[in-house]
């Protein structure tokens, strides 16, 4: 270009400084100016006469501001950091998408796996809650890998498996989406799909503790079910009510799976209650 001007000015009192990019046909020039507007470098080539003659020809002006403050107090993540953010962002995206793959490819496997891993974990969990406070009962847990077998072993025989045709059927049979669907599909849940469960896992504890009859079977079923059948009523409601109006329909067992994590925590205590009444008075 025949001409081409860059200014500096700066002011030490001010913490803001303001960046102008003019551009026209025949310059080009960059000028920092503050408050003061005072000049500490000056660098020109070409012909003085064609600054006099720029104001008329601006094509393009574009303003940046920013301020050192502001700039100085933003959070500054070191290379560590952001190297293990892109481990675990890149991990979470291959396992999602692995999950997702084999969803499609093998539904009922994938679920029955998922929910026998679950299952297994709410026991062990509540295994630890059935513990108490204190230091000596701490020192005295033992974890009962039979128990959270059986329970793993109801993840993955029943829950896995009958979770998956019962969601289908039950799409099936009311398809809509609107709330009266939704508050339909909940409500067949707590009568059939939620005391059928309860029952299989009642029988589960009772074949682990090598107490297992028909008749205690009954016994556990007609003590312990209202209660918990009622505390159900408060809990899997509201998961359906989000599972149905929220979640795509082959999601949705995961979904609840997740909610069992919390769900057979209870349940387990429960189930295991005349257990831990015998080893209380033992």
């Amino acid at each position: 270009r025949p001409s081409s001007t860059l200014s500096i000015s700066f002011s030490p009192s001010s913490p803001r400084r303001t960046v102008a990019i003019f551009k026209n046909q025949s310059s080009s020039s960059l000028l920092l100016n503050t408050s003061s507007n005072k000049k500490i470098q000056h660098f020109r080539g070409g012909d003085d006469n064609d600054e006099s003659n720029n104001n008329e020809d601006y094509q393009e002006q574009v303003v940046l501001t920013a301020t050192t403050e502001e700039q100085e107090q933003q959070p500054k993540l070191s290379s560590s950091s952001l190297s293990r953010l892109g481990l675990l962002t890149t991990t979470m995206s291959f396992m999602g998408n692995s999950y997702a793959t084999s969803l499609q490819q093998y539904p009922i496997l994938t679920k029955s796996i998922t929910a026998c891993l679950i299952f297994g974990l709410s026991d062990y969990l509540a295994q630890k809650v059935e513990t108490k406070s204190s230091e000596e009962k701490k020192k005295a847990f033992v974890f009962n890998i039979r128990r959270a077998v059986a329970s793993s072993i109801v993840g993955l025989c029943y829950f896995g498996p009958v979770s998956h045709y019962w969601y289908d059927m039950i799409f099936k049979i009311l398809p809509g989406t609107s709330i009266y669907s939704t508050l339909q599909k909940a409500a067949m849940g707590q009568i059939f799909f939620g005391p059928s469960f309860t029952c299989i896992f009642f029988a589960s504890a009772l074949v682990q503790s090598k107490t297992f009859s028909l008749q205690n079977w009954m016994n556990k079923i007609r003590s312990d079910l209202p209660s918990a059948w009622l505390a159900g009523c408060g809990f899997w409601p509201l998961v359906d009510l989000v599972s149905y109006g929220f979640i795509s329909p082959q999601y949705i067992p995961l979904f609840i799976n997740i909610m069992s994590l919390v769900w057979n925590i209870y349940l387990s205590l429960v189930a295991n209650k005349q257990q831990l009444l015998k080893k209380e008075k033992n």
